[in-house]
């Protein structure tokens, strides 16, 4: 054990080390509730499309078509960095206990090597999980929310984005909300969904009095 803690903090190797407590502290809050899986998430403008039956069309170009050829903006972004920072920390102790390169520059060239092969073990592991997340967009989208009548999951206000659930047609669909100025809708209370936000993909929503 105190060999690999020696490891894990030797040289570059803090770099995915830190990297991965981070990943690891941030599902620790998610799981006790303090925040909601999206939390750090953004967003991404990417033109790609997934195929649900086969693999990802990469149809934007530059740095847009390079983060959707790995499936980022596809799915929170912190389920494909966990996928990333695993491989990159497991390879990175890896590559120390058997090279044992001291040289900075040589392990800086090493370290992004390994970013770029996680890069691609990442994106093996997350095609399923971002074809998951596109049924589920193309089963929001087949279900215009305004106007219908939602229960709110997490508390909505006016300055501090919320959750909520509609049902509909057999399909529950969980949608970004938020509220008119000094309002503010617990969780468990209903609302109907009056707006879409388009530019911020969030929902406008009011009191079901």
């Amino acid at each position: 054990m105190q060999a690999l803690l020696d490891a894990s903090l030797s040289g570059l190797n803090i770099i995915p080390t830190v990297l991965m407590a981070f990943v690891l502290i941030y599902w620790i809050i998610v799981i006790i509730g303090v925040i909601d899986i999206d939390t750090l998430d953004f967003d991404v403008d990417v033109e790609a499309d997934l195929d649900v039956d086969g693999d990802v069309e990469v149809g934007g170009e530059g740095i847009a078509g390079v983060l959707s050829f790995f499936n980022i903006g596809h799915m929170p972004f912190m389920i494909f960095l966990s996928f990333l920072a695993f491989p990159l920390w497991v390879l990175s102790i890896l590559s120390a206990q058997y090279f044992g390169i001291t040289n900075l520059f040589a392990n800086a060239g090493i370290l992004v090597l390994l970013f770029v092969a996680s890069l691609f073990i990442a994106k093996i592991f997350t095609t399923p999980i971002a074809k998951f997340y596109l049924k589920l967009r193309q089963e929001d989208e087949a279900v215009n929310p305004i106007g219908k009548r939602c229960k709110v999951l997490l508390t909505v206000k006016s300055n501090s984005m919320g959750q909520a659930e509609i049902k509909a047609n057999g399909t529950s669909i969980l949608i970004s909300a938020v509220t008119r100025d000094g309002v503010e809708i617990k969780k468990g209370e209903y609302a109907l969904v009056i707006d879409h936000i388009k530019d911020k993909n969030h929902y406008l929503i009011e009191p079901d009095e």
